[in-house]
């Protein structure tokens, strides 16, 4: 029987063993020991034929540690294929091959897979195999972070337009006129940095519109905000996005603003606040569940969820940065 007829035979009505996490962008250290641990729970715990998939939620894609072809049997067959042309049939290779790969979620990103030994070597040799399945990993981390900062600097280069015309707008009117179009004064002293202010909330307000778009159409769909929340894997899913749209947010100001002359010291001070503003929000965006799920009919608006959730987040970066005193006029190659 070859490695095809063994796995299809193997997953034919067989659960999967499943785990994941979020990874969180700036913290490669605590990524490395929930890999570490989890794949170190699955060897101690299961068989080295127990199918698996671990999944790691990125900010913008996400990464799956598995057996190669638990996705696309077809995949395995040509692999197989392969190396039955360069060892010839009297191989004595065991275990099936184990691969990482990447799904970035931007438009027309190609999938990224490495393999990486055996699902064998992972029980037999896990310290040298959990090595070479972490650096492989940690490039793909890498690549995610830099899709991360391109999206954030295409942001800011509409935000410096968004901006100059809220510059130019208000400048135009009288003090009467602002009056008016604000509900409070707005002194020309104040222009620059209220163009600012406006330019990145209209920018989180993207951010968020388009995490809100996702849930809707991708979690939620026709079903009840309820029954997502009762089910593991959309709950989950969810609170991914969360988190998600706050490091969005997050990076967004870091790019935009770190560059000025303060801007380093900006940064550490918005990574120190981050550790409380980020439990913060998990615990409004909880609260703001439970208290849909008093109405388990209820449907509900998820722009308005999520900009309830994100919009005093983003405030509260930005009277962060105030105190830095930096400027948003910042150019980016």
């Amino acid at each position: 029987m070859d490695i095809k007829q063994q796995l299809a035979t193997k997953y034919d009505n067989v659960a999967i063993y499943t785990s994941g996490f979020y990874a969180d962008p700036e913290d490669d250290l605590g990524t490395r020991s929930k890999l570490l641990e989890t794949l170190k729970s699955f060897v101690m715990n299961q068989h080295a034929d127990t199918p698996f998939s671990l999944q790691i939620m990125t900010t913008n894609g996400e990464i799956n540690v598995m057996p190669l072809g638990l996705l696309s049997l077809d995949e395995l067959k040509a692999y197989e294929n392969e190396r039955r042309k360069t060892t010839g049939l009297t191989s004595q290779a065991t275990g099936i091959p184990m691969v990482v790969q990447f799904s970035a979620h931007t438009d027309d990103a190609a999938v990224k897979k490495e393999i990486v030994g055996t699902t064998d070597e992972l029980f037999d040799q896990f310290n040298n195999h959990f090595t070479a399945i972490w650096m492989v990993v940690k490039s793909y981390l890498a690549e995610n972070l830099a899709i991360l900062q391109n999206l954030e600097r295409d942001l800011i280069t509409d935000s410096q337009d968004v901006q100059q015309e809220y510059f130019n707008n208000f400048s135009a009117m009288d003090s009467a006129h602002r009056k008016a179009q604000l509900g409070y004064e707005l002194k020309d002293a104040d222009l620059k940095h209220f163009s600012h202010f406006m330019a990145d909330m209209h920018e989180v307000q993207n951010i968020v519109m388009s995490a809100a778009g996702f849930s809707t159409h991708e979690i939620i769909g026709d079903q009840l905000f309820a029954q997502v929340m009762s089910d593991r894997v959309l709950r989950n899913t969810l609170f991914w996005v969360l988190d998600n749209t706050f490091y969005e947010i997050m990076y967004y100001f870091i790019e935009k603003y770190q560059a000025n002359p303060a801007g380093d010291k900006m940064v550490k001070h918005l990574r120190h606040q981050k550790k409380l503003m980020i439990i913060n929000m998990r615990n409004d965006a909880f609260q703001r569940s439970q208290n849909v799920l008093e109405d388990p009919k209820q449907k509900v608006d998820m722009t308005r969820y999520f900009s309830d959730i994100f919009i005093p987040v983003a405030e509260q970066f930005s009277a962060e940065i105030d105190k830095f005193n930096v400027s948003g006029s910042v150019s980016h190659d």
